[in-house]
Formats: structure tokens, sequence, C-alpha cells
């Protein structure tokens, strides 16, 4: 059997403990049973092949809607979001749009098939920018993440700050949830307080829990996750501690992006080298001449791809990052080109030189030197030439 037909394989023998929940609803659990069902009802509505545009905001009906688009042997498209403007532009090259199960009859989905799901990612220059990945290649990463990670988690819930349409949220949030028997909450949220039973795991971006220190008190009463993920970004050091004292599995960075895929994790736990990376068990890295890195993955096309991060590379595997080598940043977990910030900077007619760069604090932010032919002397011109060029 290959690859593809065991990773398919695999999620279907799960798929037939109907018994087990899959998810935390407002109405309580909802096991397999209930999944097959919703599958079965949307898949009698599509036709054979197909594109479909995937614009669920409920997570267990995106899953039952991806079930049933595989069975079907389509082609799914996850909007970077769910704005009206962004679903009419990605209309003509779909056959349809699916916001959710349709009511009617339920038939049995067949033999699940390979699926083509196109992501977006913001792109270097801040437009979206589709890149297109392999069902079985994500539940191949599920199965590492759970051989990796698994013994970490406690029996509580999979509780999310991060949406089930971008592909940190389709594996953390939803399928791997799914593959290793433990129930998602449907609702987005991150507080622990709000698990039913057990100690949550909680799945979250750096931008979130770095806030949340400043807005929510942590103590000893209160129910705490057994552990964090994070993705989208470096988590600050100091906000990784923080979490880590109140969090049994401590906080886990996992560094990779929506065309590799995972790639490697960290715990920064105080200790010597926690700030290294450490790659996962089926990838390995290494730096090319100009200090960037060099993926070799089984889930990457070719198997290898240069990655425009620079990096420090240890003799026992682990490294360090170094900044990105074409100036692509990531501010908010958004990524942020600053020659093309620079360049739309110096098109204003009063601007002859921009510089940015990354100012690092308690909230990551860009700073922008400008040189201006002729600065306005009233401090109100002058903050209002400030917002121009903010907004240009």
């Amino acid at each position: 059997m290959n690859r593809v037909a065991t990773a398919l394989r695999g999620l279907e023998t799960r798929l037939q403990a109907t018994e087990r929940p899959v998810a935390l609803g407002p109405e309580g659990l909802l096991d397999g049973a209930a999944l097959l069902q919703a599958a079965g009802q949307l898949a009698t509505t599509l036709g054979p092949g197909g594109t479909w545009i995937l614009a669920t905001p409920d997570p267990f009906d995106f899953l039952a809607a991806l079930l049933a688009v595989s069975a079907r042997g389509g082609r799914v498209l996850l909007p970077p979001n769910h704005l009206p403007a962004t679903l009419l532009e990605l209309a003509p090259g779909a056959d349809g749009l699916v916001t959710g199960i349709p009511a009617g009859p339920s038939a049995p989905l067949g033999p699940l098939q390979e699926v083509e799901l196109v992501f977006w990612t913001s792109g270097s220059g801040g437009g979206a920018t589709a890149v297109p990945r392999r069902f079985s290649h994500l539940l191949e990463e599920v199965q590492v993440l759970e051989a990796l990670f698994g013994p970490r988690l406690g029996d509580g819930p999979v509780l999310a700050t991060v949406p089930h349409h971008h592909i940190y949220g389709c594996l953390f949030r939803v399928l791997w949830p799914l593959m290793a028997g433990r129930p998602f909450a449907t609702a987005t949220g991150g507080d622990p307080e709000s698990a039913p039973w057990g100690a949550p795991v909680l799945v979250s971006s750096p931008a979130h829990l770095s806030r949340a220190l400043r807005l929510v008190e942590l103590h000893a009463g209160m129910r705490h996750a057994s552990v964090v993920f994070c993705s989208g970004g470096p988590l600050p050091r100091a906000d990784a501690l923080a979490w880590g004292r109140w969090v049994a599995g401590g906080v886990v960075e996992v560094y990779g992006s929506t065309e590799t895929g995972g790639i490697a994790w960290r715990i920064q736990d105080g200790a010597e080298g926690s700030d290294l990376w450490r790659p996962f068990p089926d990838v390995a890295v290494e730096a090319e001449p100009d200090g960037a890195l060099r993926l070799h993955s089984p889930r990457v096309t070719g198997g290898t791809q240069r990655l425009e991060d620079g990096i420090q590379l240890n003799p026992d595997g682990r490294f360090r990052l170094t900044g990105r080598l074409d100036r692509v940043v990531k501010v908010e977990e958004k990524r942020v080109s600053l020659p093309e910030l620079e360049a739309a900077l110096r098109a204003h007619p009063l601007v002859r030189e921009a510089a940015l760069t990354v100012l690092e604090g308690p909230r990551r932010a860009l700073g922008a030197v400008v040189v201006v032919d002729t600065a306005p002397e009233a401090p109100a011109d002058r903050r209002a030439l400030a917002q121009t060029l903010r907004g240009s």
C-alpha cells in the first residue's frame, strides 16, 4: 500500500469508531456517527469531482465537508477569510460554495480519495497567495505530531484561538484531534476554565498568548492547560516562561509555514539551549552557503526546499533562526515585505528616502525612518503627514 492509501485508510479506520467523541459543540458532545451523518448529507448534494469553497464557520461542519469532498474526489479551496468580497473573488474558479451542512438524507460516504486543499498565505507583499497541499501530507504530519507530543497531552478537549481554515488550525485544531480521539471545541476561545473536564490543550498564537498575559492573571486556583501550542511566529522568551510556569507540558512553539508544514519545535523553559529549534523526526535541515535554511521533508515538492530564513546550525542538528534573508518579517502573524513597504513610502511625492525595521517590545511593530523634502513646521501638519504615510 502506498503512502497516500496508507494515510487515507488510517483516517477511515478512525472514522469507524463512531461512538468516540469528535467535537464539543454548544449542545454537548458530537460523536463519530454524527460526523459521518453530516458528511453523508453533504455528499449527496455534491457531484463527482469539482472544486468547492469551504467557508464553514463551524469547524465540525468544516470537517464533515472535507470528508464529503474527499469521498466525491473533489478539490477544496479554503479562503483566507469568509468576507463576502473574498468569496465572490474565488467563486469563478469553483463549482460551489459550502457554508454549512444542508438538512436532508444521509448516505454512506464510500472510500476517501486524495484531495488537494488550497490554502492562502499572506504572501511577502501582503497579498493573498494560493498554496496547494495534499490531504495525505496533512494526515502524515498529524501522525508525526501525535508520536512526538501525544504523551504530553491530557484527556481534556482541544481549545483554539486560531481559525480552522488556515493550515495551523486545520492541523492542530481539527485533524490531529480527530485522528487522536480528542474532542475539539467548536467555539473559538482559549479560556481553560471553559473546558467541561480535564486539563485542555490550547492551540494559539504569539499575539494571543502575549496579550492574554496582560489581560488575565494566572493563578493557582484556576484550571490550566495541559500543554499550549503556539505557531505563526516566535513567542518572546519572557512570555514563554510566564506561561510555562502554569502549563505542565510547557508552551510548544512550532516553526513551519503553509508551504512546508511543520519543520521544527522548541519549548523555552529557561534551560541553556532551550531557544534552539529541534527538527521534526522525519525532516532534516542544513545551512546553505549564504546561511539560508535548506529543508528536506517528505511533505514538500521534490523532497527539498530552500527557505529565506537564516539559521545557525548546531552539530546536534538543532538550530537558531537569525532572521529573514529577504527582509520579509512577521508582525502579528502576518508576513510583511520591508522592501515593498519602503518602496510604497518612497512613492509619496514628499518622501525622498525611507527605511523600515522591526521594533521588539511587548508588541512587535514596525518602525520607519523617513526623509522628506520639506518638513511641515506646525505640529498638527507633521502629525497629519505621519498619518498619511501610515496609510500609504
